[in-house]
């Protein structure tokens, strides 16, 4: 089977998403991500799923064209982001089940097997020329000092990674997935909502939302995340200077200047 004879349905800066048989899905990845990868994503959304986590249920995995993919559930519906597009007075109530969300997410000990966090950020920030030395020096520093954890951590938890089904929100796109502490989550997961741009393509009213609305969302997000689950704030800003240098890594162009401003503004309240 080619990719050319799938109909696309959906796509994202790591994966496209195939109509498949059955009524399923296909998330195939646009690099080179091997069948380890894919398989870990798999075992994470059935631990998710069995403690109660909304996501979508797996299935099989499969290669098309040489890239890996897993089959699973379809579920149907805009994700929070595009709804925010085109209804923004729902902010408050996106936002607060953003935090629900995840806050359920960090409850659940992640399973055997997953990529470390904390190692995974070492690794990054390490292997890359695009974190500056001194800015990379400090920041792995802050890094030792920090805890490992082992909980179910996303990887990029945010509104865009929550669709709004008929009877339900569920999770979605878990290639990053890694077992860690929740509060480097929740820095990273600021971070997208502070900095992060929309997807290439994305409606002009999304494009607007995230100049004009991501404080309201953020507290939002804050909110409905405490209502679940308590927040060591100190730890979490702890957390944001590795974060933000790892992010650095990822190739981002338009959010490059004002990621590395925000860095070194961080790094001199620690100093």
């Amino acid at each position: 089977m080619n990719v050319s004879e799938l109909h696309k349905i959906a796509e994202g800066r790591e994966a496209e998403i195939f109509e498949w048989e059955g009524g399923t899905v296909l998330r195939l990845m646009r690099s080179n991500c091997g069948l380890e990868s894919v398989e870990l994503q798999a075992r994470a959304l059935r631990a998710a799923h069995d403690a109660g986590v909304t996501v979508p249920i797996p299935g099989d995995t499969t290669i098309v064209e040489g890239r890996h993919g897993l089959v699973m559930e379809r579920i149907d519906g805009p994700d929070l982001l595009t709804l925010l597009g085109n209804k923004p007075w729902h902010i408050w109530s996106a936002g607060k089940t953003t935090g629900r969300l995840q806050a359920s997410l960090h409850e659940v000990v992640a399973p055997e097997g997953l990529p470390n966090l904390k190692a995974s950020l070492q690794q990054g920030i390490e292997s890359s020329d695009r974190v500056p030395a001194a800015e990379a020096k400090l920041a792995l520093e802050m890094l030792a000092d920090l805890p490992d954890g082992d909980r179910l951590c996303h990887g990029d938890f945010h509104p865009g990674n929550i669709i709004q089904a008929k009877d339900r929100d569920v999770v979605i796109d878990w290639s990053n997935v890694v077992v860690g502490d929740p509060a480097a989550d929740l820095a990273r997961s600021r971070l997208l909502i502070r900095m992060g741009e929309p997807p290439p393509g994305a409606p002009f009213l999304v494009r607007t939302l995230a100049v004009v609305g991501r404080g309201a969302l953020g507290v939002a997000i804050r909110r409905g995340y405490r209502q679940q689950r308590a927040v060591d704030e100190d730890l979490v800003r702890r957390w944001e200077v590795p974060v933000m240098a790892h992010r650095l890594t990822e190739y981002i162009e338009e959010e490059r200047p004002k990621l590395l401003k925000l860095l070194k503004e961080r790094l001199r309240e620690h100093s």
